[in-house]
């Protein structure tokens, strides 16, 4: 994405040896600050370096409407994750990043973390209900993990469309973009990025981040080749480079394993600059430093605006605000009510789940539907129950292939000697040997249905022995499932009745500046020194910036700032817990699948071998 200052690194042996060291520095910084609520801003965006320090590569994708930004991302992931829906495009920040255990962590304005299940990201991106759009109105981001071989390397950041008017710079939030490793700024083919696009480029060249242009949409190779060259003839000097891709293929190939279909979407050059990038960990490290530089700026801007304050009042108007809105508490609460409606949804279905189960089909259907059914003793009760179902449909074939066979020569037999088969005693006929040959041929079918008929039994009494051993244990996984969901609501109730108890704790810290003096001196005596070691990855202008920031800090005093008020707040806030009475409500519906529900009633009898004799 971007060379800072377009220079090459050096020293980046030690910058990344010195990484980690840097990290536990600013650990130590993060955990004076934080307990500071003047700066709680500055102190998460300090957290952010910490954990964009740890974390993977990030990648966002970022693009006007309709673009492709979202079936981009599907199609690296292969699976139809995220919900593309035109009328309503993806309104919330979305991090995909790698996670064993797939599920949604919804991450809400007033700190409040909520897990979801994946079929609920429709709901939290572009739903049009009720629940949606109270659920969107507080939400911050969203992090969907899944088990996908590409996450473990890079974190993709599926963003909201640029908003941008008539000539005016498409906004998009700064904060973001400057916490990423590359930018993929995604274009439409046919649809060329708009004056609004180009004037953010602009800025963003301007601050030396040169995103890779990935335009979208290259079916037609020859008139996308013609639009890549003149998108890089026009904006070419703001991009880092061009790929083309197809988002729709690269979906399509994965989902039908087409190699030819993979080979044109040109996915392999998008994966490889992905790795690229998620390898240049020397670049990551002269970022980070040059963020938290930034942020030591940011810093310095804080510590000079509160000694202009009255700690105090402040202080007592942020909890009055905080506890005493009564129209924000209500949002709140309902917001809530809408996680814990949502929540009683899922246990209603989970209880329900064998409520219509009453044949074996119906229960192996019910298994492959549900995720929390899958288990490897589950998976081995599906095999014998399918191998039964496979050995029954055989045997019924094979019946069936027997009587056609019986009852067209018994037509023929009944046709030429005016019986039967089974009557059939002549003496001599030119059409005799005919008979003969075809009813041996008959008696060798008759011989195979009895043998498949026996495996049929075998198979039925493992499969019966099988459903007697499983059910105890699908109902089980059942309740474990909505044990999870109350945990869910019991989860929520304990952030509520945290939040209370913060509310309470606000008062009683109203002399916590005394850790912003303590920041300085750490600053001073640790910090200070470690970024001035000569192996820093740190060029002439970065230190001096340094220098310069850290004696600001140092100049501003706040040692007469030492806060003795105490305030009682006024406690609105509503702390009842919410209830999940849901047990008598949705009672479990039971797995009782007794033999006769299970195996066949109507298997065919064995057809009877034939004695046919006829007269020498």
């Amino acid at each position: 994405m971007t060379n800072i200052d377009n220079t090459p690194i050096e020293n980046t042996t030690s910058a990344n040896n010195i990484l980690p060291q840097f990290v536990d520095q600013l650990r130590h910084l993060y955990g004076i600050i934080v307990q500071n609520t003047y700066v709680k801003d500055t102190a998460k965006h300090l957290n952010r370096i910490i954990q964009d320090a740890n974390n993977q590569t990030m990648i966002l994708i970022v693009g006007k409407e309709r673009v492709g930004k979202t079936t981009l991302v599907n199609g690296l992931l292969g699976r139809e994750i995220l919900s593309v829906d035109d009328q309503h495009p993806t309104s919330v920040n979305t991090f995909i990043r790698y996670g064993e255990q797939e599920e949604i962590k919804a991450y809400f304005l007033d700190g409040v973390v909520a897990v979801f299940d994946l079929s609920k990201l429709e709901l939290l991106t572009t739903g049009d209900t009720f629940a949606s759009q109270i659920l969107r109105e507080h939400l911050d981001y969203l992090e969907v993990y899944l088990k996908n071989d590409l996450l473990k390397s890079v974190t993709i950041i599926d963003s909201v469309s640029l908003e941008a008017g008539g000539g005016e710079m498409a906004y998009f939030s700064e904060a973001l973009m400057n916490r990423v490793d590359e930018i993929f700024w995604v274009l439409r083919a046919d649809s060329m990025a708009m004056d609004a696009e180009l004037l953010l480029i602009e800025t963003l060249k301007n601050k030396g981040v040169e995103p890779l242009c990935v335009i979208n949409g290259i079916d037609d190779e020859e008139h996308a080749t013609a639009f890549m060259d003149s998108e890089q003839q026009r904006i070419g000097h703001l991009m880092s480079d061009f790929i083309g891709i197809s988002a729709i293929n690269a979906l399509v190939a994965k989902q039908t394993d087409s190699h030819e279909l993979w080979q044109k979407s040109q996915y392999d050059q998008l994966i490889a600059h992905i790795h690229r990038v998620a390898e240049n960990s020397d670049k990551k490290t002269y970022a980070i430093l040059i963020r938290f530089l930034q942020w030591l700026e940011r810093f310095r801007f804080e510590l000079t605006v509160i000694p202009q304050r009255d700690p105090f009042q402040s202080a007592v108007e942020n909890i009055e605000k905080y506890a005493g809105d009564t129209q924000y508490e209500y949002s709140r609460y309902q917001r809530d009510l809408a996680i814990v409606k949502e929540y009683e949804q899922e246990y209603e279905q989970v209880a329900n789940t064998f409520k219509q189960v009453q044949t074996l089909y119906q229960l192996l259907q019910t298994i492959a539907q549900h995720d929390y059914l899958h288990d490897s003793k589950v998976e081995e009760f599906t095999e014998i129950a399918v191998h039964y179902q496979q050995m029954l449909r055989e045997y019924r074939n094979m019946h069936s292939e027997y009587l056609r066979e019986y009852e067209r020569l018994d037509a023929q037999h009944k046709k030429i000697h005016g019986k039967g088969l089974m009557k059939a005693f002549f003496g001599q006929h030119t059409q005799n040997e005919f008979f003969k040959e075809r009813v041996q041929k008959l008696n060798e079918q008759q011989e195979v249905c009895v043998a498949q008929y026996a495996k049929v039994q075998q198979a039925e009494v493992s499969m019966l022995q099988a459903i007697r051993d499983t059910q105890p244990f699908l109902i089980d996984l059942v309740k474990v499932r909505m044990s999870r969901i109350e945990q869910k609501v019991q989860k929520l109730n304990q952030q509520r009745a945290k939040d209370k108890r913060q509310l309470k704790r606000y008062a009683e810290k109203l002399n916590e500046f005394s850790c912003l003096i303590e920041a300085q001196g750490y600053i001073k005596e640790h910090l200070q020194p470690f970024l001035m070691n000569e192996q820093m990855p740190l060029k002439s202008k970065d230190i001096a910036m340094l220098e310069e920031t850290v004696q600001a800090i140092l100049a501003i005093d706040l040692s007469n700032n030492g806060l003795l008020a105490r305030s009682q707040m006024n406690n609105k806030m509503e702390s009842i817990a919410i209830p999940f009475e849901v047990r008598e409500k949705y009672p479990l519906q039971m797995l009782d699948l007794r033999e006769e529900d299970v195996k066949s009633n109507d298997i065919p009898e064995i057809p009877k071998k034939l004695v046919v004799q006829y007269e020498d």
